[in-house]
């Protein structure tokens, strides 16, 4: 019946009306209906006794305590209730003895003290403070109720009998402490790993208590009679203390907390309430007499006044931190980047109205990313405090400084010309002269700046913030460290987001084309395969050169949709020339770093492959040596090209981060020779380079490449240093479909000949 938490709580209830429904059988034989609620009275007392005294026993922590205090509370209860008994059968009296009351008391004392003691200890991870007014103007309100209704009538009621009148007092003010204990653990208990077992212990004492104030009534009215529905609550309530002993230690969660749940959130309305409450009481009592209940509503009413301005005030602060918060850097003190865009639209408007100029100096940390990868990101953060107190310094007088991103800085001069601004620019250098001192680390680091100026440089925020990033950058490669924007600038930005915005529609127009150019034998002149070269023929911008709007794709990540198109387009070409019947030749495709490092790069190969029917050793991919930053997995990445057949390729050796620990660790097939040492073959510097490389390629029985050759000198020192096969002008020049096919054809009837 008791299994389970559920259960008993079902079976606590159905109990309860069960017994309800026998003493409305009996409702007529007054003496069998008195003794059934006295025998089950001490019965269940000894049955609940059981259960408490196991809890404390199986309780190993300071928990133990609770349940020994409620068991010595339960023992004098059921004392009473056997007292009774006895005074029952013997003395064929139905009124309580005054032993009872006594022990009865006690018991209430026990289990006042039992609970008080668990909201001490109770495991929880939030504080009663934010509950405390909910409980106590709860408490102030049954106070008030009780002593009017209740308290008075009892001492006018009493009379001379000073022992009745005082146990019954002590009686009514043990159980509304008790209420405001289980007030207490009900907010504890939402936060507590016990919850479920304090679903029995305070349903238990507050259906108890509910009793208690009903009985005191009744008796007040002299309406109550043993086995009435008083002792049917008080029933209920011993089980479910009782049976909340049982479950100490279980681990099953069966209960989720719902009907309890339900009052969660809503616990706030309860003074307001108690408050409405009181004051139509007040209303219907003595025409605003002074009494208990006018006396309760008055301090509810100063209560409830008192905590909102406490809420009030504790609002204002929460607000002006939130704001702080809101527009300021947790990291560095200074100004946000919306602080930035929220004065930097205020300062506009006023340099609009007054016709004056307005400058904005943007400036970002140079190197700042090796610090932070290198010594770490604290050390890195303490690099930004420094930097921002250095220019909260030479700034204090003159403008704010925001902090807008990792390392990027923004100052905005209202009323500053050109001149005025390089004076700022060189105090602002000038301050990071001095290397960071950081954890005896010494650290050099200056910034680079790029100045944008209102109104030549832009009408709006969002355009001045965008030159200025442009000006910077051009500082930043050029060294200046500090740049203005200007109109060839201008004019490079608007090429870049131009082309950035033609770009997008270039495959659906048709506007991109494949150029192929042969790789050949050095000594026999034979192709031995052939390069794609993309090439975009805009109909406004004319020829685009791949070097200006391939690094543009990169940036707007167009170059997935764009590599994709080159991979298929070239696949798709060779296996038609080889339907021609031309010799079958392995096609070279150009991969940027994107692409390979993509999660379904493999995958989107392989579809290629299936898709246009090439097989896979007729497909090689040129990749540059930057895959070497994560070499974990760019090796696992050739390891899958590898496992489909496919060659692989390094392009443009020699000018990257090439490793020869690393490189021997590669699953790649043939190194190609950047044609910047070519071009210098006979210099001896660049020839001893180039000998380095092909050594290297034949010791790491790889094939060797030399790109860019384009005299028979080149050609010549190349054979001499064992470089099998080349690529260049010497040869052909990159070539349409049409145009490769005659070459195609050519090199095939040459071969006939010889």
């Amino acid at each position: 019946m008791f299994s389970s938490k559920r259960k008993a709580i079902l079976s606590a209830f159905s109990i309860a009306f069960s017994y309800y429904i026998v003493l409305l059988l009996l409702q007529d034989h007054d003496w069998l209906r008195s003794f059934l609620t006295i025998s089950l009275q001490a019965i269940l007392g000894i049955i609940a006794l059981f259960w408490l005294n196991k809890a404390y026993r199986i309780t190993t922590d300071k928990q133990r305590y609770f349940w020994l205090i409620l068991s010595i509370g339960l023992f004098f209860h059921t004392v009473s209730s056997i007292n009774w008994l006895v005074a029952f059968l013997t003395l064929d009296s139905m009124k309580y003895p005054e032993a009872s009351f006594l022990l009865w008391l006690l018991a209430y004392i026990c289990f006042l003290i039992g609970l008080l003691y668990k909201i001490r200890v109770i495991k929880t991870t939030i504080s009663t403070t934010p509950y405390l007014f909910t409980v106590v103007v709860f408490m102030t309100f049954t106070t008030s109720v009780s002593a009017y209704y209740l308290m008075s009538p009892i001492l006018v009621a009493q009379g001379e009998e000073i022992f009745g009148t005082v146990v019954t007092l002590l009686y009514l003010i043990c159980s509304i402490s008790i209420l405001f204990a289980i007030s207490n653990l009900y907010f504890l208990s939402h936060n507590s790993k016990e919850k479920e077992i304090m679903i029995f212990i305070i349903a238990g004492f507050f259906f108890q208590v509910v009793a208690d104030i009903y009985y005191t009534y009744l008796n007040v009215m002299g309406g109550y009679q043993i086995g009435s529905l008083v002792d049917v609550v008080w029933f209920f309530a011993l089980l479910m203390i009782g049976v909340s002993g049982k479950f100490v230690h279980s681990n099953t969660t069966e209960l989720d907390w719902k009907v309890i749940n339900y009052f969660n959130n809503r616990e706030n309305a309860l003074p307001y309430i108690s408050a409405i409450t009181l004051l139509i009481l007040v209303t219907q009592s003595y025409n605003w007499e002074l009494n208990a209940l006018s006396i309760g509503l008055s301090v509810t009413f100063f209560m409830i006044i008192g905590r909102q301005l406490v809420v009030m005030r504790k609002n204002s602060k929460l607000v002006s931190e939130y704001r702080n918060l809101a527009y300021h850097d947790t990291l560095t003190g200074l100004k946000n980047r919306a602080s930035f865009i929220e004065d930097l639209g205020s300062m506009m408007e006023k340099a609009k109205e007054s016709n004056k100029p307005l400058a904005l100096l943007l400036m970002d940390l140079d190197r700042f990313k090796s610090i932070n990868d290198t010594l770490g990101h604290q050390i890195g953060d303490r690099v930004l405090q420094i930097a921002s107190d250095r220019l909260r310094k030479v700034l204090s007088s003159t403008a704010d400084v925001y902090r807008v991103g990792g390392d990027e800085f923004v100052v905005i001069l209202p009323g500053q010309n050109q001149k005025d601004c390089s004076h700022i620019a060189d105090n602002l250098l000038c301050v990071f002269n001095k290397p960071f001192l950081i954890d005896y680390h010494e650290i050099p680091i200056a910034p680079s700046i790029g100045i944008s100026m209102y109104p030549t440089d832009g009408l709006d925020g969002l355009k001045l913030f965008k030159h200025a990033d442009a000006a910077m950058y051009v500082a930043k490669s050029k060294g200046n460290k500090y740049h203005f924007f200007n109109a060839e600038l201008n004019a490079h930005i608007t090429r870049k987001m131009t082309i950035e915005i033609e770009l997008k529609k270039a495959i659906e127009l048709n506007q991109l084309s494949l150029l192929y150019q042969p790789k050949v034998n050095i000594q026999s002149g034979a192709i031995i395969g052939m390069e794609a070269l993309l090439r975009w023929n805009h109909p406004v911008l004319g020829q685009v050169s791949p070097a200006e709007f391939i690094p543009i794709a990169e940036e707007t990540g167009q170059i997935f949709s764009i590599g994709e198109w080159v991979m298929r387009r070239a696949c798709q070409q060779n296996i038609d020339w080889q339907k021609k019947g031309f010799q079958p030749l392995c096609v070279s495709v150009n991969i940027s770093v994107q692409q390979f490092e993509q999660e379904s790069f493999v995958t989107i190969v392989r579809d290629v492959l299936i898709e246009t029917g090439l097989p896979a050793n007729y497909l090689e991919l040129e990749i540059t040596e930057s895959i070497m930053h994560n070499i974990e997995s760019s090796i696992e990445v050739l390891n899958g090209l590898k496992e489909l057949g496919i060659e692989t390729a390094i392009d443009d050796f020699g000018t990257g981060y090439s490793s020869l620990h690393i490189l021997k660790e590669l699953p790649i097939n043939t190194i190609k020779i950047d044609k910047s040492f070519i071009e210098h073959i006979e210099n001896a510097k660049d020839l001893s380079i180039v000998k380095t490389i092909i050594d290297i390629g034949i010791n790491l029985n790889l094939n060797i490449i030399a790109e860019g050759i384009e005299t028979h000198q080149q050609a010549k020192a190349l054979l001499e240093l064992q470089c099998g096969y080349g690529q260049g002008y010497l040869y052909a020049k990159p070539s349409d479909v049409n145009a490769f096919e005659e070459i195609l054809l050519s090199s095939f009837a040459t071969e006939t000949v010889d």
